[in-house]
Order: C-alpha cells, then structure tokens, then sequence
C-alpha cells in the first residue's frame, strides 16, 4: 500500500496554502511591533513634528464661523400650491401645452440659490461681487487687481494655448454663482418641508449678512421671475376671454384669469415669496482644534513607521550581500 510521504503532502498543497503559511511564519503582530519598537524614536520624533506642524496651522489659520439659517415654505407657496397647479393645469389644456406644470416655489428657492440671476440681482444691490473676492477688488474704486502665482500662470498659458478667455481677469458674476455653489450648502430635511442654511466664513458679521441677502436676493428673483411670468399668462387670458364665443369656454377662461391674477397680486406683496426665516441667522464659532492636531500628528507618525521599516529592509539587504 502505497504511502503520501510528507514531501508529496507539501506538493499537493495549493499555492494560496504556501503563501498564508510563509506570511505567518515571516510577519506576525510580534515581527511588525518588534521592528516600529527598534525605530521608537525616529517613530516618536516625527509624531512630535507632525503635532507641532498641526500646532502652527492651528495658530496661523483665522477662527471660522458658522452662520445657519432655517427655511419653510413660504405662506404664499402653501396657499396658492392648489390653485396655482390646477391654474398650470387650465393653461396646458387651452393652450395644447401638456410640459405647462409648475415647481413649488420652495422647490424654486433650494435650487435657485447658486444660480446667475441670483448673483447678478445680490452683485447689483449689494456690490456682492467685491465683498466676496476682495483680496483681488479695491472697494474704494472697483477696480480688479490682475492675479499672480504658479497656479494662475499654468492656467493662463493653457487659456492662451486654447485661444480662450483670460482665466485670471476681473471676476463675473459666474465666479460668485459658483461661490455661492461651494460655500452655501443646503440641507434638506427629509421629514418636514424645512431646509437648513450653512455658510462658513472667518467674519462672523460677513457670514450673517451674506447668508440674509442670500436669502432675499434668492426669494425677490424667484417672486420677480414669476411676476413676469404671471403678467404675461393675465394679458393672454385677457385677450382670449374677449375673443371667445362659447359660454362654456368663456367661464372657464374667467375662472383660469381669476387665478392667475391672484398669482399676480401675490408676487406684488413685500413678504417673503418662496421662503420663510424660521430660524437665524445664527453664527457660531467651529470647534475643531483637537481634530486638526489630531491629524498631522498621526500622519507624522505614519511617515515615521514607514521610514522604519524602509531602513530596516535596506538595512537586511545590504547585510545579505
């Protein structure tokens, strides 16, 4: 009877079994301690210079401030939401046009806040865009300084080798859409009809009234774009209701202009359109001192432990040869 002498056994055995057995023989808990504890120091002392890196960035970098604000649906959006959709609805079936539905205004004002017409309508009243970019704006006589760096000069040599706009010119109000964009997040709550504000900035003050105009600039838009809007559906009603002979048809055309004159007359009241403060501006300072030690110290040590065991395993080479 033919025997499986142990050779043949370490044969058969499949790769993968080799390779876990030759990793548990040669690095184990105890190997990987034994070397961090044989470069202790060098460990140790860049774990000291990553803390005293985060120390200086902590000092050096301005406190940041947190300005939230709470928002609801406006009363003018929950009032007018029956009627202003069974008034789109009218509309689509005069005029054959079934696209002709309308979004809630609250839904208007969450993803109108970072729009164009927004920041045009906060540049033109506040001069928003010199306030926000003014490390590059001279307030006193609105004049744009050009932009220097590494950075602003690869990005004007690929605009120039593309025959494109200078990238590093006088801001637009895209540039403040877009700050708008990254800096305002809004939080949507998914158990009540409420979004939540937040806007991060070094100025306490700054951060209170940019969010509030943000705000206001983003409901006037939204009101006027739909005053507009209404104006016009008004003045085509008016004119079908006096071109229609049928009695039936002329009620309804009368009813679909009652609406849509009182969608009118709400976008000529002084109150807040699309949505309501709840809550704020409130501002708060961020808390983040131990977070930001936290983490170059242990990248720091990180570097120091992969510097170990880099000199140990040139060290181990260098002894084989």
């Amino acid at each position: 009877m033919t025997s499986i002498t142990d050779e043949g056994q370490a044969q058969s055995r499949p790769p993968t079994a080799a390779i876990a057995d030759y990793l548990r023989q040669t690095v184990s808990v105890s190997y990987i301690l034994g070397q961090i504890w044989s470069g202790r120091w060098l460990v140790i002392s860049c774990f000291v210079l990553g803390l005293c890196t985060g120390v200086y960035m902590v000092w050096t970098t301005p406190a940041m401030y947190v300005a939230t604000v709470r928002v609801s649906p406006a009363e003018s959006d929950l009032s007018g939401g029956d009627s202003a959709l069974s008034t789109g609805g009218l509309l689509a079936d005069l005029t054959g046009n079934m696209s002709a539905t309308r979004v809630p205004k609250f839904t208007q004002f969450t993803m109108g806040i970072s729009s164009v017409g927004v920041a045009e309508l906060l540049n033109k009243r506040h001069d928003m865009l010199c306030h926000v970019f003014k490390g590059e704006c001279d307030l006193a006589t609105h004049t744009w300084r050009q932009r220097t760096g590494m950075r602003e000069s690869i990005s004007g040599f690929f605009a120039w080798l593309g025959h494109l706009p200078d990238p590093n010119g006088a801001r637009t109000t895209i540039d403040l859409a877009n700050y708008i964009a990254a800096s305002v997040k809004v939080e949507q709550s998914k158990q009540s009809a409420v979004a939540t504000l937040n806007f991060v900035s070094t100025d306490p003050r700054f951060a209170a009234e940019f969010l509030s105009r943000v705000v206001r600039g983003t409901n006037d838009y939204i009101k006027q774009n739909n005053h507009d809007t209404q104006k016009r559906y008004v003045d085509y009603l008016t004119l079908k209701a006096g071109q229609a002979t049928n009695v039936e048809q002329r009620q309804a055309i009368d009813n679909l202009l009652l609406q849509s004159e009182r969608q009118l007359m709400l976008t000529e009241v002084d109150v807040p359109y699309a949505a309501q403060t709840m809550d704020g501006p409130t501002v708060v300072p961020v808390y983040g001192v131990p977070r930001k030690l936290a983490l170059p110290a242990i990248i720091g040590m990180l570097i120091g432990v992969a510097i170990v065991f880099a000199r140990n395993l040139l060290a181990a080479r260098l002894r084989r040869r």
